[in-house]
């Protein structure tokens, strides 16, 4: 069986301070010194990165001799990202993401299995799709209890009204 045609396997880590344990990369240690919107990050796996925060969200720095530009920015279900590589956005739900402009990096976690990939993009849009339903199903119910409330209570104000203005006929008649 080729590279290409392995399955995905389930993600195995544990993610603390300062150590990482992954299944794929091994034990990695991070150290960051920051200050002033400078900062070096050293790291067992990828080395020193030497970085200057630009705005929130934002930063640039050096690693391994290369220049990188990372920028993040989330507002509501949405996030955008800006890299030297390109812009992506992506919306969170609580199954995890699907990014816009690049599928293929989308994830989806059910009972703490992540998929990552085609996969993942393919089972974000299903879920997507039945959140869709279930919200215009809400909104319809709702609009249509609204409108049955609202008709209710006209026709008893158009009774209450209607039979007050009849007693008063009635009594100025007599």
């Amino acid at each position: 069986m080729s590279e290409k045609n392995t399955p995905p396997k389930k993600r195995i880590e544990y993610h603390g301070k300062n150590v990482r344990v992954s299944r794929t990369g091994g034990v990695s240690a991070t150290k960051t010194i920051a200050k002033d919107g400078y900062g070096a990050t050293i790291n067992t796996n990828h080395g020193v990165r030497l970085h200057k925060k630009l705005f929130k969200g934002a930063r640039m720095g050096f690693q391994r001799g290369n220049f990188q530009f990372i920028g993040r920015y989330n507002s509501g279900p949405f996030n955008f990202n800006i890299s030297k590589g390109g812009v992506s956005t992506s919306i969170k739900n609580k199954r995890g993401s699907y990014n816009l402009m690049k599928p293929n990096y989308s994830s989806f976690k059910l009972g703490g299995v992540q998929v990552r990939g085609k996969n993942a993009a393919t089972l974000q849009l299903i879920f997507l799709g039945f959140s869709l339903l279930v919200n215009i199903f809400k909104f319809l119910w709702y609009i249509s209890t609204s409108i049955l409330w609202f008709m209710f209570l006209s026709l008893k104000w158009i009774v209450d009204f209607l039979i007050g203005f009849y007693k008063g006929y009635k009594e100025n008649s007599q």
